[in-house]
């Protein structure tokens, strides 16, 4: 007898089919409504979820459970590897001040910022006010990126937020997690409402932040160096593709285990890896190259399309429902904190250093600063308390309006600010 029950079937071997039948959905749909794929697969994931609650979905959501743990640490990192794998060292070093200060001062103004704002305008408790400014000021550029492959933008633009988005992760992961242990130590876990200050070491925890990030860089180097030589050795595609895999999760896996930052290595073993490596004089042929440079856009390509499902299936739209003045005070915090850590740092490297930025491509930075997987697998992470039921539902909001509004608020100024450039069907 064979058993057709649904949520036995998505819990055993037929999750994988059902999956790439989902991606396969979602790419004509978006080719039909002109909407990133990505997009749509969220609304996917919303629609299965609302169809379970409202009792007329074939699927039970709830039995679809992802560890959050996957997401951060083999559904991320290849992202990340990829993006970097793909910018030009060269090209890197004209925006790297901007990018470097962007992912790391930037994300530290948007904590603080918007830490204050939804603590003293929205009246959430200190402790849930920052964790949450922390674990949502990273930036997902995917949307983005193919936004911009629709209209021709400046390529210096899309390298910036394609670092940034790189190695922002980190930063955030970093503050939220020393957010985390403060409210651990005073138990506003388990008590969020008694959290009225938060008591921390600044030079302490500066001092923490720069071990774990630099502290992953030397990490991922360290590896993708080991793999230049290795390379050499090798005269086989799949040797080749495999090393590069290895790299990629050796680094991560190591540096998670010094806790240092398994992201930052991530980001670092991949421009090195695809600068001196892959395009090293001697290390890959052109059937190689060509070979390994299409086995990760399709490891992208699938794992962007995992983190996007997993954000819909995530959504609890009824909860969000019930918050939404609280969730629209945080969507407007998020968005100012954004406008303060974007606007002054590029401000001041277009004024005292070589990198140049005119003021419509400030705008496209600071609008184009959408939230992704990265802020729910966060929050997820948390065990079950009253605190983290207040940052779940805040930060769903928060990312579900940041791919509604800012999305065709993107689109359209972009249109407006590149006017040359031709849309490409």
């Amino acid at each position: 007898m064979v058993d057709l029950n649904l949520n036995h079937l998505l819990r055993t071997e037929w999750v994988i089919p059902i999956f790439l039948g989902m991606i396969f959905l979602a790419s004509l749909l978006a080719r039909k409504i002109k909407t990133p794929y990505t997009m749509v697969l969220v609304g996917i994931g919303i629609a299965i979820s609302l169809s379970h609650i409202s009792g007329f979905g074939p699927i039970d959501v709830s039995q679809f459970k992802v560890d959050p743990k996957l997401i951060l640490y083999f559904i991320i990192p290849p992202l990340i590897f990829e993006a970097m794998m793909r910018i030009d060292r060269e090209q890197f070093k004209t925006i790297r001040i901007s990018a470097l200060l962007l992912a790391t001062v930037g994300v530290a103004l948007a904590t603080v910022v918007g830490g204050l704002l939804l603590s003293y305008v929205a009246g959430l408790p200190t402790i849930v006010a920052f964790a949450f400014a922390a674990l949502i000021a990273p930036t997902d550029a995917a949307i983005v990126i193919e936004v911009f492959k629709k209209v021709k933008v400046p390529s210096t633009l899309t390298m910036l937020m394609q670092s940034e988005a790189s190695l922002n992760d980190a930063t955030g992961v970093v503050i939220f997690s020393s957010i985390m242990a403060v409210a651990l130590a005073q138990g506003s876990v388990l008590e969020p409402s008694v959290a009225g200050q938060i008591n921390v070491n600044i030079l302490e925890q500066i001092g923490h932040f720069a071990i774990v990030f630099f502290g992953g860089i030397a990490v991922g180097l360290g590896f993708a160096m080991g793999a230049r030589f290795l390379i050499r050795l090798m005269d086989e595609p799949f040797a080749e593709t495999a090393l590069s895999v290895a790299v990629l999760f050796g680094s991560v896996v190591v540096a998670n285990a010094l806790q240092l930052s398994g992201l930052v290595a991530a980001a670092a073993s991949g421009l090195y890896f695809g600068n001196l490596v892959m395009k090293g004089k001697g290390n890959m042929s052109e059937k190689t190259l060509m070979y390994s440079s299409h086995f990760w856009e399709m490891i992208a390509f699938f794992a962007n399309s995992v983190a996007f499902l997993y954000l819909g299936l995530s959504m609890d739209i009824l909860n969000l429902g019930s918050k939404l003045p609280l969730i629209a005070m945080a969507f407007g915090a998020v968005l100012a904190a954004r406008a303060v850590s974007t606007y002054p740092i590029l401000s001041a490297t277009h004024k005292f250093t070589k990198e140049k930025w005119p003021a419509s491509w400030r705008n496209v930075v600071m609008i184009g600063g959408m939230r992704g997987a990265l802020s729910v697998a966060l929050v997820a992470t948390l065990p079950e308390s009253e605190f983290k039921e207040i940052l779940k539902t805040i930060t769903f909001g928060v990312v579900l309006a940041s791919l509604i509004v800012q999305y065709p608020i993107l689109t359209r100024y972009i249109k407006k600010a590149f006017p040359e450039t031709t849309i490409q069907q």
